[in-house]
C-alpha cells in the first residue's frame, strides 16, 4: 500500500477517536403499542395552536358593515312602520339613518341612498326639499277612506285590491275589514296564494229558488265551447240580457 495513504488513514482514525459520542436517551414510556402510536401522532402534529385575541373576542366587538341593499331594505321597512304609526312628515337621509339606528353606514352608501336608491324606490316619495317619506299603494288613512276605496273599485269595474297593498296603507286593516262584515269578499289566488278584496254590493243580491239552483248545478257544460252553448240557448228561445254600456266616474 502507498505509505502516504497509510499515514492519512492513521490520522483519520486518531481524529475520530477524539470526537465525543452522545448517546440518544431511551424513552421510559412503557405503554401499549396504541398509546405509543398516539404519542407519536401528537409529536408529529406539534403543539396546539394558540388562538389570537381577535379570534376570542365576541362577535359584537367585531362589527361588519352590511351591504348597501340590506341598509336600503331596513330603511324602507322603517319608513313603512313610522307611516303606519302616523309619522308622515318627511326626513332627510341623515335623519332616517339616525332614527333607524344605522349610524355606521359608510359615506359611499349614504350618497348612494340619497342620490339613487331612495329617489328611485317605488315605496319612497321625494319631497321638494329633497327629503323622503313612505309612499303606500293607496293614500288612505281611516276606515271611511278604505270603505270608499273598495266601493269605488267596484263601481268603476277596476277589480279587487290586494290585501298586502292595504296592509301598508292603513294600520289595523284586518280589524277594519272585519267590521265591514259581508260587504267585503275575500278571494285567495291559486297561483301566489295572495288575498284579493272585493266590495260586495248588497243591492245586487237576488233570492233564487233552491230548485233552480239544483238544476243549474246539475247541468255540465265542461268541454263545450261558449258559442255552442249560446246557439243551443237561442234554439230553445233563451237569449242573454243586454243593456246600454255605462261609464262610472
Amino acid at each position: 500500500m502507498n505509505p502516504s495513504l497509510i499515514k492519512e488513514r492513521e490520522a483519520f482514525l486518531k481524529k475520530a477517536m477524539t470526537i465525543p459520542v452522545v448517546e440518544k436517551p431511551k424513552s421510559n414510556f412503557s405503554g401499549t403499542s396504541e398509546e405509543k402510536g398516539a404519542m407519536t401522532s401528537v409529536h408529529r402534529r406539534g403543539p396546539p395552536s394558540v388562538s389570537t385575541v381577535s379570534e376570542s373576542r365576541p362577535l359584537e366587538l367585531k362589527p361588519q358593515l352590511q351591504g348597501k341593499f340590506a341598509v336600503l331594505s331596513r330603511i324602507v321597512k322603517y319608513m313603512k312602520q313610522r307611516h303606519l304609526e302616523g309619522d308622515t312628515h318627511p326626513l332627510s337621509v341623515e335623519e332616517i339613518l339616525e332614527e333607524a339606528v344605522l349610524h355606521d353606514t359608510p359615506p359611499a352608501t349614504v350618497k348612494w341612498l340619497e342620490e339613487e336608491a331612495l329617489p328611485n324606490n317605488p315605496k319612497i316619495r321625494v319631497t321638494t326639499d329633497a327629503k323622503f317619506v313612505f309612499k303606500p299603494r293607496y293614500d288612505i288613512r281611516t276606515r271611511k277612506d278604505l270603505y270608499q276605496l273598495l266601493r269605488r273599485q267596484e263601481l268603476k269595474g277596476l277589480g279587487g285590491i290586494y290585501l298586502d297593498d292595504l296592509t301598508e296603507s292603513v294600520p289595523d286593516v284586518e280589524k277594519i275589514l272585519n267590521s265591514f262584515g259581508d260587504h267585503v269578499i275575500r278571494i285567495v289566488t291559486p297561483h301566489d296564494k295572495k288575498t284579493i278584496l272585493f266590495y260586495n254590493d248588497k243591492s245586487f243580491d237576488l233570492n233564487v229558488d233552491e230548485e233552480f239552483k239544483q238544476q243549474w248545478r246539475s247541468v255540465s257544460v265542461e268541454g263545450v265551447h261558449e258559442t255552442k252553448i249560446e246557439e243551443y240557448l237561442k234554439r230553445n228561445g233563451i237569449s242573454s240580457m243586454s243593456g246600454d254600456r255605462k261609464n262610472f266616474y
